[in-house]
Order: C-alpha cells, then structure tokens, then sequence
C-alpha cells in the first residue's frame, strides 16, 4: 500500500505548552484515516500539520516534518499545497456568496477555466456530495441560508471543485443529525477511490463504519495506529483500551 503522506518526528507548542510531540506516522493512498482521542489531544493541530496551516499560526512553534509524495510540504507553495490538501473545517464555513460562487471560486483562482467548465465542475461536485437536486434551482441563492447539514456539503463540495489528493475533514458530522452524517459517510466512502480521505473524529463507532486506518492520539502523543479492524478489536495500549471503553475522553 502506497503511502501519500509521511509525518517525521512532527512536534508543535503554543507559548511554550506542548501540543504534539515527536510524531511519526504514515497516511495511506486511497484510504479513510481517522484520528482519534481525547478533547484537547492534538487531533486538530495534527490536521493543520498536514495541510501547512500549523507554520503560519502565531504562536506556533513548529519542527520536523510533512512530506507529500515524499516532497517535503515546506517547500511547496502554500496556495498549491491547499489546492493539492484541502481542509474542511468542524463549523461549516462557506463564503458569504451564492452557492455557484462558492464553488467557482477556487477553480478560477487556480485557472483560468471557461463558463461551460466551471458550470460543468460545479454541477460535478454537487451530484458527488448529493446536493445538486437540493439547489440546482437556487445557484444563486446566498450559501448561508442553507441548513447546517448542506452547507457542510457545500463546504466539502467547494474543496473538491481543485481535485486535492487529499481531502482532510475535521469533525464534519459533530453537529449534524443521522440522516446527513450518513450522506457524508456515504460519501467519504465514494471518495476514497479517487484520493485521500483525513478525518478527525469523536465518534468511534463512525470510525469504526468508515477508516481503513486509525491513530490514536493522547496528550499529543502518538500512542498506537493500525488498520482498523485490528486496532478497535484488539488494542495494545492501555490508554487505546480506556479510551474505547469510554473510560477517558
């Protein structure tokens, strides 16, 4: 299995209190990664980690290092490195402009594509993320009045309209109800065929459905990974177990 991401003794602290510490681990091609851990862990740092963000946080003091397809992410220009690793966000956050806009915006920023290929794109992404019924009549309506579980769609819809190799997504479904945390679940699913799914999650039974892999963070540590089936059914950790079992988080 090839891997796509390499994380080389990644250590980062906020004004001197430690938030990750001395992490290495591989991301597979073509998988669903979940990280998992307690509140306060590192879950999110590592996730901005990945996509570079982390570097430009003030207060941030970052060492060792990301490599995508063995290229170290430092060395890649941010705007291509969020092009190539997109990032969704807990809150869905989508821009204060209609719905085409929204996912028109990064193709024309990153190219110069014509109407009839933005038009295509766009209705692209919003079959992929079971939108398009929903608004292919309300393009132009302003995409913050969509419900809370549709603008998470949007959000993911927006980040795949630049094809990333890597898609992270930190806690989509925490404030969504069953009916669309499962759409999203479907889709991360579908999605994996095609590139690299990152998600960071509270739910252990949703990472139990969806990731190939796991990691398990603790106090910034990286206490254990392994595929998923092995590490839910038999974890070597003490914390993994307590953790599982509800008995810490």
């Amino acid at each position: 299995m090839d891997q796509i991401i390499k994380i080389q003794q990644l250590s980062a602290s906020y004004d001197g209190k430690p938030a990750l510490k001395n992490i290495t681990a591989e991301i597979p091609e073509n998988r669903i990664t979940a990280i998992i851990g307690p509140s306060g862990c590192g879950k999110s740092t590592l996730l901005r980690a990945i996509n570079g963000l982390l570097w430009q946080e003030a207060g941030a003091a970052v060492s060792g290092s990301v490599l995508l397809c063995g290229t170290d992410t430092k060395t890649i220009s941010p705007e291509e490195l969020r092009r190539r690793i997109g990032l969704v966000f807990q809150t869905p956050s989508p821009f204060p402009f209609s719905i085409y806009k929204n996912l028109t915006y990064g193709p024309l920023y990153f190219g110069h594509p014509t109407k009839a290929q933005l038009q295509a794109r766009a209705e692209e992404v919003l079959k992929a993320t079971g939108l398009y019924e929903e608004v292919k009549n309300d393009m132009k309506k302003s995409a913050l009045k969509l419900s809370g579980g549709q603008q998470q769609r949007l959000c993911i819809a927006r980040a795949l309209t630049v094809d990333p190799q890597v898609l992270l997504l930190d806690e989509p479904c925490s404030a969504l109800d069953v009916k669309n945390t499962q759409i999203i679940e479907e889709l991360l699913l579908q999605m994996k065929k095609d590139r690299t799914v990152v998600i960071v999650t509270h739910n252990i039974a949703q990472a139990q459905r969806i990731a190939d892999k796991v990691l398990f963070l603790y106090e910034g540590s990286l206490l254990e990974e392994g595929s998923a089936e092995e590490l839910f059914a038999c974890p070597r950790h003490e914390k993994t177990k307590e953790f599982l079992s509800g008995r810490i988080g």
